[in-house]
């Protein structure tokens, strides 16, 4: 709440910093809210505004951190941006956290534990929808049509993941070439994962929290196995594989 609050302070700057790819001085703002929070805790950060800060122990608790998913979205005054944090110890994923800035619904999970939307719980859908009657998350453009009833584009890749988790959309495909940083997906992944959604890597197997430092990945999930082995293999087919 308290980054909540700042973004709704009146006068919040989203012009470009110029010292980055996309950063806008409100990333700069918030990643420096979360930094104090979070520092002041006792917990070391991996954010992409500002690296890494903290205790250099492969076993301390780490946040891995985007202040803003979805800044180009907040710069331009489309309510779709997001908080985004998860919680790795010893190299695993533990818990996640993803909060939509502008109305504050809040989606997050600790292992084994469940996951939530609105502190109420939340489970993916077990209908057997069909990829053609489905909603499905497009972020970066996609070879072709690949079968699916209706896309969406929200601008927000932690936003529409955690949307897969609490069903309000049906699956998510990565058809960027550069795939999805840490910061991107990890707070959903663990909110995927307590949910009961199927994820997975495009290129084949699952998409690990092992891999956090600085790796990108194109992931795919969906709210059941049978739904992303059809996205995903519609994918493929597209792309020749």
């Amino acid at each position: 709440m308290l980054v909540s609050a700042a973004v709704a302070e009146a006068g919040l700057d989203w012009s470009p910093t110029g010292a980055g790819s996309g950063q806008h001085r409100g990333d700069v703002v918030i990643d420096e809210l979360c930094l104090t929070f979070l520092l002041g805790n006792g917990l070391s950060v991996y954010s992409e505004e500002s690296g890494f800060t903290g205790v250099a122990d492969a076993d301390a608790p780490v946040v891995v951190l985007d202040p803003v998913d979805g800044s180009t979205n907040a710069s331009r005054s489309i309510p779709l941006f997001t908080l985004s944090c998860a919680l790795v110890v010893g190299g695993e994923l533990v818990a996640g956290y993803v909060e939509e800035l502008t109305n504050h619904a809040r989606y997050y999970a600790m292992r084994g534990e469940g996951a939530y939307y609105m502190d109420s719980p939340m489970k993916a859908s077990r209908d057997d929808r069909p990829l053609r009657r489905s909603v499905v998350a497009v972020n970066g453009y996609p070879p072709s049509y690949l079968g699916w009833g209706q896309f969406r584009a929200l601008g927000s890749a932690a936003l529409e993941l955690a949307m897969v988790a609490s069903g309000q959309l049906d699956a998510y495909i990565d058809c960027s070439r550069s795939g999805l940083a840490p910061w991107d997906y990890l707070g959903a992944l663990a909110v995927l994962r307590e949910a009961g959604c199927a994820v997975a890597g495009l290129e084949g197997g699952p998409a690990p929290e092992e891999e956090i430092y600085g790796v990108r990945r194109r992931i795919a999930a969906a709210g059941s196995p049978a739904l992303l082995d059809e996205l995903v293999s519609a994918w493929r087919e597209s792309e020749g594989r």
